[in-house]
Parts: structure tokens; sequence; C-alpha cells
């Protein structure tokens, strides 16, 4: 009874401690860098490096926040030297990213050396084109022509079962 009680009081401790668990650092580089597509503040280096690996594919496609935070990260850098750099760092092209977006990975890093630079390592495919880049894309007209195909193939059962429908056939 004793030793139930003692971890009823254990866990009444461990269980609030773990739901104030701090975010990480990185979700603060992003809500800096979300309203205006800059970064206005400096952060320690280890919170650029665990942003940069983990910015949803999303947005290493259609924002500037890997090249933002990479230039962040620099001027960082540059400051730690003594160096004059500007206050906000970024080129302010967010690009249509919403902050769930951005905060949310579901990449995993490659492997890298302790001296190499991050990499953006996310690939896009490229739509089918016909020819020198204009027409149809070739997906439409196969959804095409099988559309007319079932259209011909329903048309024919309707013809059949009109035929044997007739007197005298």
């Amino acid at each position: 009874m004793k030793r139930a009680l003692l971890i009823l009081v254990a866990l009444a401790f461990v269980v609030p401690q773990a739901a104030n668990a701090k975010t990480p650092c990185r979700n603060k580089i992003y809500n800096d860098w979300y309203p205006d597509g800059k970064i206005a503040t400096t952060y320690p280096i280890a919170c650029y490096r665990d942003a940069l690996k983990h910015i949803h594919s999303d947005a290493l496609t259609y924002s500037s926040l890997a090249d933002d935070i990479r230039s962040a990260m620099q001027a960082a850098l540059e400051r730690a030297r003594g160096k004059h750099v500007p206050a906000a760092v970024g080129k302010g092209g967010k690009g249509n990213v919403s902050p769930a977006v951005a905060t949310l990975s579901t990449k995993t890093p490659a492997p890298r050396s302790r001296n190499s630079q991050p990499s953006n390592t996310s690939t896009v495919a490229a739509a089918p084109t016909s020819g020198s880049g204009g027409g149809i894309p070739t997906p439409i007209l196969i959804l095409g022509g099988l559309a007319i195909l079932l259209a011909a193939l329903g048309a024919a059962g309707a013809g059949a079962k009109r035929f044997r429908r007739r007197p005298g056939a």
C-alpha cells in the first residue's frame, strides 16, 4: 500500500513537468520568420541547425525559409565575431506557406559530417509535358480517351439492350 502511494506521489510530480515540456527553439525561428519573411532575433547556432533539419518539404519548395535561416545563421556567426550585420535577415519572400507547414516536418535528414553545410535534399517531380512545353498534358489526354471509351461502351450496351427488347429479334 505504501509503495502504491509513493508511486502516485512520484507521478503527480513527473506528469506536470512532462506536460510543460519546453518547445523546440526551431519553432521560435519559424515564428520569427513567418510574419514578414525575415529573422530579426539572434538565436543559438544549434537552433538554426535544428530548424534547417526540420523544415517541411512544402516550405523548402515554395518559400525562401531555408535560405533565410542559413543567412540568419551566418549573420549570427558574424555577430559572434564582432562584425556589424543588419538586425533583420531574410528576403521577405515567404510565399504561401502556413505556420503549420513551416513548423511540421516529416522528412528525416541525411547524415552529414561535422564540417559539411546543410543541404536541401528535397526533390520535386515535374509534370510531363508534350513537345516544346505547350499543348495538353499527357495525363489529361489519357483520362479524356478513357472517358470517351467508357461513354462508347455505355452507348453500345444501351443499344444492345434495346436491340434485344425489339419484337421479332
